[in-house]
């Protein structure tokens, strides 16, 4: 029975272990063709996911009421690190003294980079705000760059920099 499987000929073995070689080597691409696909689907899901963290810290940061600090905490608890929310914090008082409102969109994020576990973003941000010397109304406008790190299976925005002073003026 096994002859009959392999050959009975020395030709025949030979050709037998050919085949098999050949069907062992095609297996093994297949395999590293699906890793490569998979890594690449990842890739493109952390890069989407990346940016909506991004857009999503840039718009919750320049949205606030100094009235209501808490309700910023809160929208940016899932979407930064505890470090990040405390120099968000340190900015109450000044809100507070000020009498600061803000409503904040983002227009645009660019990728600067994308690894395994690190990101950086660069966000555009605007904003309508009102304070006790900025009449309503007022518009702003910034670039922030977020570094984002991967925490478990999420990813958190764990340093940011503004980039340029803040520009304003009345709409």
């Amino acid at each position: 029975m096994l002859n009959d499987a392999i050959g009975r000929t020395p030709v025949e073995m030979a050709k037998s272990a050919l085949l098999l070689f050949v069907g062992l080597i095609a297996i093994i691409a297949l395999q590293q063709l699906a890793s490569a696909r998979s890594t690449q689907t990842a890739s493109a899901t952390d890069r989407a996911v990346v940016l909506g963290v991004a857009t999503n810290f840039g718009q919750e940061l320049t949205t606030y009421d100094y009235a209501h600090p808490d309700v910023q905490v809160n929208r940016l608890t899932p979407l930064a690190t505890e470090a990040v929310l405390e120099d968000v914090r340190r900015a109450f008082p000044d809100l507070a003294i000020y009498k600061a409102v803000s409503i904040g969109q983002v227009p645009d994020v660019y990728l600067q980079t994308l690894d395994v576990d690190q990101a950086q973003v660069l966000v555009q941000t605007r904003s309508t705000m009102q304070s006790q010397y900025a009449p309503p109304g007022t518009s702003t406008t910034g670039l922030l760059l977020c570094n984002l790190a991967r925490n478990g299976s999420d990813w958190k925005v764990d340093g940011y920099k503004w980039l340029t002073p803040v520009t304003e003026g009345v709409s």
